[in-house]
């Protein structure tokens, strides 16, 4: 476990996005934001401790040169301590890893089962909605690029 630091370019901490596939990321960072249940939550090195529902979005990291990545998560926990940052999610995904195609098709689905919501009992409203935000962070994360 890597202890917060300092450099050159100021504080950092670790951060780790694992998924049950992999570990998708592991490395330094001056800061995070991560989607959570009550909003983005914003982390820098020395954060206070948090552990937090994390809910289908977009991770933006800045890294050690303060480039800007972004990263389209599932739904998970984020376990922030002062020194790094564990992100545990169903799904993670780099934007070279989306076909923008199958993203913006898979959410137009989404918005047309959730359209018929109160009329069609065959619909599952809970799992179309996880879909549609899947999608909606996809989609987001693609068009940074």
């Amino acid at each position: 476990m890597a202890d917060a630091t300092t450099t050159t370019t100021g504080r950092t901490f670790r951060l780790e996005l694992i998924s049950p596939e992999r570990v998708l990321l592991d490395r330094t960072v001056r800061s995070a934001q991560v989607p959570a249940e009550d909003g983005l939550v914003g982390v820098l090195a020395g954060h206070a401790p948090l552990v937090s529902p994390v809910v289908p979005g977009v991770l933006t990291l800045v890294d050690e040169n303060g480039q800007r990545h972004r990263y389209a998560v599932g739904q998970g926990f984020v376990e922030i301590t002062k020194d790094r940052v564990r992100v545990l999610v169903d799904s993670a995904e780099h934007p070279d890893q989306i076909d923008r195609t199958r993203a913006q098709k898979a959410f137009d689905r989404a918005r047309e089962r959730l359209g018929k919501r109160g009329s069609d009992k065959d619909v599952d409203f809970a799992r179309a909605e996880a879909s549609l935000y899947r999608a909606m962070a996809r989609l987001k994360v693609v068009a940074s690029l």
